[in-house]
């Protein structure tokens, strides 16, 4: 009798449903990709005015850890959630001149970034949660440029974060999820000066990232299963 009530217990606890309302915390892993848009105004008073745009990317992987408190009304959800990133994506080109011995490199990477977001929700079944992301971000821009008239940097950048995702409860305790989301960063801007040509040279970078993140979810706040006897 008492193995046939551990075992009533144990079902009843894998087929409970998650109410996904209260604190949780998760990590997540996955692959990630950059975009690094430049442009560049170069100007000469009176000789010429012109523009060049180019565009780099990179892929790598990042890794988050995150937490928020969420609430659910009827078939709706929304929670408030806070997260720290890090990432191995960068752009990179190496120039290596062996005759006259000149090494060059230019890299672009966002290495690390924070940031906090709104998660609104809807309910496709009792375990399945199908949400957005909107939330600002900030990001750890890194530029080291092979180029003298391009200025290397090292800067904070705000930006806003966006994307959906799912989550579908495996215990009342635990869930899994997957989150596609891209993050657009404010540009980084330089200026360089040429005395000797009277020559202007104004570039601006900006970073924009998006990831898939697998991932699981621990839930604080959950009923306690109902046990059979």
């Amino acid at each position: 009798m008492l193995r046939k009530t551990q075992l009533v217990s144990i079902i009843s606890l894998l087929s409970a449903t998650s109410s996904f309302a209260g604190l949780y915390l998760g990590a997540s892993i996955g692959p990630e990709g950059a975009s690094f848009s430049q442009k560049a105004h170069i100007s000469r008073p009176g000789t010429f005015n012109a523009v060049d745009k180019n565009h780099f990317s990179g892929l790598g992987f990042f890794g988050s850890i995150f937490g928020g408190y969420g609430w659910k009304h009827d078939s709706y959800y929304l929670a408030g959630e806070i997260n720290l990133n890090l990432s191995s994506v960068e752009y990179k080109l190496n120039n290596d001149e062996y005759l006259h011995l000149t090494f060059s490199k230019t890299f672009f990477n966002v290495k690390s970034s924070e940031g906090i977001s709104l998660l609104p929700g809807y309910f496709l079944s009792d375990s399945t949660l199908l949400y957005g992301r909107i939330g600002y971000s900030n990001g750890r821009v890194k530029i080291v440029e092979s180029d003298p008239t391009i200025n290397n940097a090292s800067k904070n950048r705000s930006g806003i974060r966006y994307g959906v995702g799912i989550r579908h409860s495996l215990t009342p305790k635990l869930d899994l999820m997957m989150d596609y989301s891209q993050i657009n960063y404010k540009g980084i801007e330089g200026r360089v000066f040429e005395p000797f040509g009277m020559v202007t040279k104004v570039t601006k970078i900006s970073a924009n990232t998006a990831q898939v993140g697998f991932g699981l979810i621990y839930n604080f706040d959950q009923p306690e299963p109902v046990f059979v006897k």
